[in-house]
């Protein structure tokens, strides 16, 4: 006889929580109640549950984490130090921030732009017609939307190649309680944007963040995302959603530091033909941290190009897991997509898991997956110890250059190069030379 997995502390909180949860606005509430129906029956995730197998869930969340019912305020000199110290500040953008769950517009700094419109979601008085906020058949997402206290709406109307990139500040702190945004990005025909995310703070909590983007006909989004948690106590969900559509492209970069525990989902439809996308991920851990990344990408018509890099370096106890699918529909012919996973060992008690997997329904394709791992070459160690350079800096000149891959198609060079330095400096001041 097969034994029920007992609810996590978690989910029971969040379960005993919702009869008396209330958040802005209140168009959104008959979404959330079915969003927490559904997740009621779902339940979270098991250690069964396939894409979950590698996510140690059931670990990092024996705690309850019920959600932040009223706004807790930040001291203003750890804002400050989050706001100005994180590695997007290079980005030359409006700036929007949510700190806790809630816009905070007086920490803003919202640059107009004919064709652009950004407004928080719990400010929009009527549901609008352009942002589809229905949640994905999937636990957590359910979760985001039912227990959602705000987020970032964005569309860029058709034909504006906006000039003013958006840069959105996810600021959670605290122990004890969970928050949650979900965020929607919409660029219509002919356009073009540029959208930075970077996930802040510290603190035992739960950050729970969905992104949803359509990108229509002939649009292209550009989204850098940067994970840096101060320390390692953050539980970090993350969901990216995108549709894109015929002759668009999307490109995605993102980078993850720091917090307890990582889990990106990453699901990317192809709604039209002759579109592309580039999804590119690099992470770097350290001590006990655990990130797990679950990429699909679903090529649902014709001659669609994709790209997927995966890079994550795992030092002393860390461990990486990668989970990717390319998905080859019937009929979707001209198909080209490739995937690498690559993970660095740099401890010797890191783990690295990796399961790149390709699903072709259709002949004329051409499709590609590897995946590798291993630990730095001593040869090339051996390069630039004879040259003078010390072993801590021959490492971290070593890591930062297996990572680079990732972030060479970031077009503004500022944040190309903020991203590069700190992989070279995340390990540069560790251990002895």
């Amino acid at each position: 006889m097969t034994r029920p997995i007992r609810k996590l502390p978690a989910e029971e909180a969040w379960r005993e929580a919702f009869a008396a949860f209330h958040a802005a606005p209140e168009w959104l509430r008959a979404a959330r109640e079915e969003a927490f129906a559904r997740f009621e029956k779902t339940g979270l995730p098991t250690p069964r549950t396939e894409n979950w197998r590698w996510s140690e869930i059931h670990r990092h969340l024996n705690a309850p984490y019920p959600p932040l019912a009223q706004p807790e305020t930040v001291d203003e000199a750890v804002l400050k130090q989050l706001m100005e110290g994180h590695l997007l500040t290079a980005a030359d953008a409006s700036v929007l921030v949510f700190v806790n769950g809630r816009v905070s517009l007086e920490h803003s700094r919202l640059m107009e732009e004919d064709g652009v419109e950004i407004v928080p979601l719990a400010d929009v008085p009527l549901p609008p017609e352009w942002a589809d906020l229905s949640p994905a058949n999937d636990a957590i997402d359910l979760l985001n939307l039912a227990y959602a206290t705000d987020g970032a709406l964005v569309r860029v109307r058709a034909g504006v190649e906006a000039s003013i990139p958006l840069l959105v500040l996810n600021i959670s702190t605290g122990d004890g309680h969970s928050v949650a945004l979900r965020h929607f990005v919409r660029v219509e025909e002919g356009a073009s944007f540029t959208f930075y995310e970077a996930q802040l703070g510290g603190g035992d909590h739960v950050a729970n963040v969905s992104t949803r983007a359509i990108v229509h006909e002939n649009a292209a989004l550009t989204r850098v995302q940067v994970n840096q948690k101060k320390d390692e106590g953050t539980i970090h969900f993350g969901r990216l959603g995108a549709e894109v559509h015929a002759h668009s492209r999307l490109h995605d970069t993102a980078l993850l530091t720091g917090g307890r525990y990582h889990r990106q989902n990453t699901y990317v439809d192809f709604a039209g033909e002759h579109a592309e996308i580039v999804t590119n991920s690099a992470y770097l851990l350290r001590s006990r941290q655990h990130a797990d990344t679950r990429l699909r990408v679903n090529h649902a018509k014709a001659h669609c190009t994709s790209r997927e890099i995966f890079k994550c370096v795992m030092d002393d106890h860390a461990r990486g897991a990668f989970q990717g699918l390319i998905h080859v529909a019937p009929g979707a012919s001209g198909t080209d997509g490739r995937m690498g996973a690559h993970g660095l060992l740099l401890g010797e008690a890191a783990e690295f898991d990796s399961k790149p997997e390709l699903e072709i329904f259709h002949d004329d394709v051409a499709c590609a997956h590897g995946s590798t791992v291993g630990a730095l070459d001593e040869e090339q160690l051996f390069y630039l110890r004879a040259r003078g350079v010390t072993a801590r800096r021959a490492r971290a000149m070593l890591v930062a250059a297996y990572v680079g891959e990732v972030f060479d198609d970031i077009a503004d060079e500022r944040v190309r190069q903020a991203l590069t330095d700190y992989a070279e400096r995340w390990l540069a001041g560790e251990g002895a030379a």
